[in-house]
């Protein structure tokens, strides 16, 4: 994958978070990455708030993968604040969640969601559902995007 393609990954479950981690680098990974535990944290990275205003060391990222579950803002909000904010909303969004729930993936849908990947159990199925998610997305036409929104 081109290292210049950093993502952003909005995650506030410290557990999934370093399996996540973990995962990506066995995967072979390099790129990098920001996680953010809340839906206003990834709000102000887009936005280049601080302590996010330097792009050099924040690169604005070129994908977003998200939970629903999350303290401050959640996922559906958080899609529906991108929504609003069309420059920011350019950036392919990949719900990663554990929730089955039909009404959550119309909803995440509905909302813009570009995927909806249920979380797999255990670090191996972790790993290959990353290489696959990443080799898409790899294959992807990007738009230019802001140094913020």
């Amino acid at each position: 994958m081109n290292e210049e393609f950093p993502i952003l990954i909005a995650e506030q479950n410290e557990n999934d978070v370093l399996l996540m981690q973990r995962a990506f680098r066995v995967a072979g990974f390099k790129n990098p990455f920001h996680i953010s535990h809340s839906g206003t944290d990834v709000v102000d990275y887009l936005k280049g708030n601080p302590p996010y205003a330097d792009r050099e060391k924040h690169k604005f990222p070129r994908l977003l993968m998200m939970a629903l579950k999350m303290p401050e803002m959640d996922g559906f909000e958080l899609l529906a604040w991108l929504q609003k904010h069309k420059e920011c909303n350019v950036i392919p969004r990949i719900v990663f969640s554990a929730s089955d729930r039909e009404e959550d993936v119309l909803t995440a849908y509905q909302l813009g969601a570009n995927s909806y990947i249920l979380k797999p159990i255990g670090f191996d199925a972790m790993v290959k559902t990353l290489q696959l998610v990443f080799a898409y997305w790899d294959m992807c036409r990007k738009p230019k995007l802001p140094p913020k929104c």
